[in-house]
């Protein structure tokens, strides 16, 4: 069983994976907004509070903003 904080954690980039799917996001475009911003190339290396501001920043997103290539 996960103790509270990675149960938090796993929440967090559960909630990260739809708020990409939803922007239309790659995992490319993920890893360059995490390195330009973070410094790191996987959601696993940011804190919880980084993290939890990741996400917001993604809920904010509206899609036409989003870095998303063209179909």
């Amino acid at each position: 069983m996960l103790d509270p904080a990675d149960e938090k954690i796993a929440q967090l980039i559960n909630q990260t994976n739809a708020q990409m799917q939803r922007l239309g996001w790659t995992v490319a475009q993920g890893r360059e907004h995490l390195q330009k911003y973070y410094g790191v190339r996987s959601r696993l290396q940011l804190t919880e509070e980084e993290l939890d501001n990741f996400l917001l920043f993604l809920q904010l997103t509206d899609t036409e903003e989003s870095p998303k290539s063209t179909q």
